[in-house]
């Protein structure tokens, strides 16, 4: 199993290509906010083992692209959290093409916390994108957007942006294609109200969603969460 830093479609990454043979599967992980993609290499190297070939992708605003040196004070976030999400989304469809026109494999997207939201914007712009799967992230920008702002925080500048990118604005796009949205119920950073919000939108229009939620589990991957994963990850793209 090898971990390589390198880039593709313009974004810096790590790539850990997977034991044996492998599957015909592509999974791309998303960090959370004021984390970094090295932190991720557990669940990368774990995935790996599993037989998934899994890229970890750097993200703006973090790593080695323009990092901010204070991700967690409140003016920073209140400018950068909707920011970074918004541009990550716009990077997805190219990212998409550039691994399909590599090799034609189904390709799923996963993150956590920040990493969800983002996971879920690409997933909903490119239909390039065979699955998802976010962890104690939102799927509905509008709803956590507001939840963020009754919690304290100044609304976005750009509201309409957010709205644009919604994914819950393009439900239509989303039959046939698999989804797994996993929350701790006890979240006090990222409120699990906005993947409910989402996932009772969806499954109006797709079976294709399912939605977990972990009791006494704040904003953390648990063993659970994992196994969840890993099972759903086997029945869909085996």
């Amino acid at each position: 199993m090898s971990f390589i830093h390198t880039e593709i479609a313009g974004i810096p990454c790590f790539h850990i290509q997977p034991e044996g043979t492998g599957k015909n599967a592509m999974l791309l992980l998303y960090h959370g906010w004021g984390t970094r993609a090295e932190d991720q290499a557990f669940l990368g190297n774990l995935l790996a083992k599993w037989g998934y070939e899994v890229i970890i992708l750097e993200i703006l605003y973090h790593d080695s692209r323009q990092c901010l040196s204070r991700h967690f004070r409140k003016d920073v976030m209140e400018k950068y959290f909707w920011k970074t999400i918004l541009e990550s989304v716009q990077e997805g469809e190219n990212l998409a093409r550039q691994l399909k026109k590599e090799k034609e494999r189904k390709l799923v997207l996963l993150g956590s916390s920040m990493g969800g939201f983002i996971a879920s914007g690409a997933f909903a712009q490119s239909p390039l994108y065979d699955g998802l799967i976010n962890i104690n992230g939102s799927s509905a920008f509008e709803v956590s957007e507001r939840i963020f702002q009754n919690q304290g925080s100044q609304a976005y500048p750009d509201q309409e942006e957010i709205r644009k990118y919604d994914p819950i604005q393009f439900l239509h796009e989303l039959k046939d294609r698999s989804i797994l949205l996993l929350h701790g119920k006890d979240d006090t950073s990222i409120n699990p109200a906005g993947q409910q919000a989402f996932f009772e939108a969806a499954r109006r229009v797709t079976n294709q969603v399912q939605l977990e939620l972990f009791s006494n589990v704040n904003h953390t991957i648990t063993l659970g969460m994992l196994e969840h994963t890993l099972a759903w990850l086997e029945e869909h793209f085996f």
